[in-house]
């Protein structure tokens, strides 16, 4: 997913995986693919000659459908333009072989979890073709019930796989509440958070143990020792993707119920902490926890924010000093006062270390809380 901000109004491009199509089918869009790269080549070749008034009319030899072609004249135009700007050595615009097939929003169809595009056989026809219904299929779907309005879109392959990138733009609402929502990201709970109102009462929180993705995190090792002590490189690295994109997918479900919760509790600000050196705290923990020493903190991050800004909600990171160690109750900070999962202040406050942890996140936004250690 990319996306592009401007005041109240966002862009956002889905990238969306085709099922898988059949060989026909797949053939059909090579075919597609080797007139647009000839189409591109030569609107390049006229554009260098200065022709510079073009229609589908002067590429009557491509066998591509006409709004194929008028999309690609418009794309050809734009990138020669930037061409023309950056002072390049090279005589034209050069494309590789493996362009995508770009349609404006008039020409295609986004109904259900079918995509609906015109392609070139003999003639041209429109062909029907099924997404996976995975969390980028969802959030899209989202913003088509909303009313936004679809957008530029393209045809591609890449991997051995095929995707049709969507964009769409819509107005952001931001949310008035004063509601603040502050999440720990850590090693045991991947993700804990503590949703409080501007006077400071908590009113919901929620745990994401990380006991689950430690167990799939020595899974996972376990399997690289054992392919690495036949020595195959390939198949290592086969491993390392297929957990890559298990922590993705979790790291994708994690944060869009986080945001949720969000929304549900009219939260207009997330508070996260700067994590840049959480990599190096994590060592020093035991054993059964270096399994998630590695774990996609920031990516996390990365997804709560993305999300929480489609929504119209505010992110602030705050500096993670004595946020475990402090007490959300008094303030009063004692390293000794957390033991693992536990937080036990003299004031009386027996919590979760984490979600105590959550609330000092939170309270750092809302109060600006004053540091007062006690001695050990």
């Amino acid at each position: 997913m990319a996306k592009k901000k401007n005041d109240n109004k966002n862009t956002i491009t889905y990238v969306l995986e085709l099922l898988k199509p059949t060989k026909k089918k797949q053939r059909l869009f090579f075919r597609n693919i080797d007139e647009v790269v000839k189409s591109r080549r030569a609107i390049a070749k006229e554009l260098n000659n200065d022709n510079k008034k073009l229609s589908t009319a002067d590429f009557s030899y491509i066998n591509l459908p006409s709004a194929v072609k008028n999309q690609d004249i418009r794309e050809v135009k734009a990138l020669h333009k930037r061409f023309k700007k950056s002072n390049s050595k090279k005589e034209t615009l050069e494309f590789k072989a493996n362009q995508p097939i770009c349609y404006n929003n008039q020409n295609y169809k986004v109904h259900g979890h079918i995509v609906s595009i015109p392609l070139f056989s003999n003639k041209t026809s429109r062909y029907a073709f099924p997404v996976k219904q995975n969390e980028r299929f969802v959030a899209l779907q989202r913003h088509i019930e909303k009313g936004a309005k679809l957008g530029k879109a393209s045809l591609f392959y890449k991997g051995n796989k095929w995707f049709f990138a969507v964009t769409v733009s819509f107005e952001i609402k931001k949310v008035n509440s004063k509601n603040t929502m502050g999440i720990d990201i850590g090693l045991r709970q991947l993700a804990v958070a503590s949703i409080k109102t501007s006077e400071g009462k908590e009113i919901s929180r929620r745990f994401h143990s990380g006991n689950h993705a430690g167990f799939i995190r020595k899974k996972y090792n376990a399997l690289r020792r054992k392919v690495g002590q036949v020595k195959k490189p390939k198949a290592i690295e086969k491993i390392c993707n297929k957990e890559q994109r298990w922590m993705t997918d979790l790291n994708h479900k994690i944060s869009r119920q986080l945001i949720d919760l969000a929304v549900h509790e009219k939260v207009s600000t997330i508070v996260m902490e700067d994590l840049k050196n959480i990599r190096q705290t994590a060592k020093s923990h035991k054993r059964p926890d270096r399994n998630l020493n590695r774990w996609t903190f920031y990516q996390l991050q990365q997804f709560i924010e993305y999300k929480a800004k489609l929504s119209g909600i505010n992110v602030i990171y705050v500096k993670a000093k004595y946020t475990s160690q402090r007490c959300s109750k008094c303030g009063a900070i004692l390293k000794k006062n957390r033991k693992k999962n536990l937080y036990t202040c003299q004031c009386g406050n027996h919590m979760h270390s984490d979600l105590n942890a959550a609330r000092n996140i939170a309270d750092q936004h809302l109060k600006g809380w004053q540091v007062r250690q006690q001695p050990a």
